[in-house]
């Protein structure tokens, strides 16, 4: 081999570690940086009968559910899983525990009473093309008593009919009805949408689906 021709394999080979290095710096980043959104709060003082739970291990789902919760002015209740810590422990269990399809897992949140709401919407991160363990573990800690459930995923891949089809398959055995579910795609991990765009999205998709909800679930 020519000195010429080495040296421009190095070359090659150092731009392609540095590359590689990068991407995984920016997924390390995309994982463990929190995304803000506008805070939260009900318009009206009047009680609402729908809920919107969320987990979010990195603030994106909370955006989106944010957005959910305006536009029906409803209740928002967020779960919290300290186990999944924005940090690479936390980020290795969250994704050892969704290729595993880990059901129940340690959860935090407020006290809630299902049987106030007519209309429950569930909003989760896509872990390996199904819903975060969290939500898994709530619907697990739940009697819905009849009450329609619409599942909300956001995440930079896709999801998996199969695993979705697991969840709803969970929530009618905790006696919910499962209507539906909505899939954003935030992007990929080196491009992503804005919150406002994710927000925007949300909003459109919700709206879409006007005639789906029940007349106490008023939409603002």
């Amino acid at each position: 081999m020519s000195g010429g021709r080495k040296k421009v394999l190095i070359t090659a080979g150092i731009i392609v570690v540095a590359a590689a290095a990068a991407g995984l710096l920016y997924f390390y980043r995309t994982q463990t940086a929190w995304v803000e959104s506008p805070p939260y709060q009900r318009v009206s003082g009047e009680p609402t009968r729908t809920l919107v739970v969320v987990y979010s291990r990195t603030g994106n789902t909370l955006g989106a559910a944010r957005e959910a919760a305006r536009f029906f002015d409803a209740d928002l209740l967020q779960i919290e899983a300290p186990q999944y810590a924005r940090n690479m422990k936390g980020q290795m269990l969250a994704g050892r525990h969704a290729g595993e399809e880990v059901t129940t897992t340690p959860i935090q949140h407020d006290p809630v009473d299902l049987s106030r709401y007519d209309l429950i919407l569930l909003c989760s991160p896509t872990w390996w093309f199904r819903p975060a363990p969290p939500l898994w573990s709530f619907v697990e800690n739940h009697d819905f008593a009849g009450k329609p459930v619409f599942l909300l995923m956001t995440g930079n891949s896709r999801r998996k009919d199969e695993l979705t089809g697991k969840f709803a398959a969970l929530v009618e055995e905790k006696n919910g009805r499962f209507e539906d579910s909505l899939f954003i795609r935030r992007g990929r991990i080196y491009w992503q949408k804005t919150p406002d765009e994710v927000s925007e999205e949300v909003r459109e998709a919700l709206e879409a689906r006007q005639s789906a909800w029940p007349l106490t679930a008023a939409a603002n």
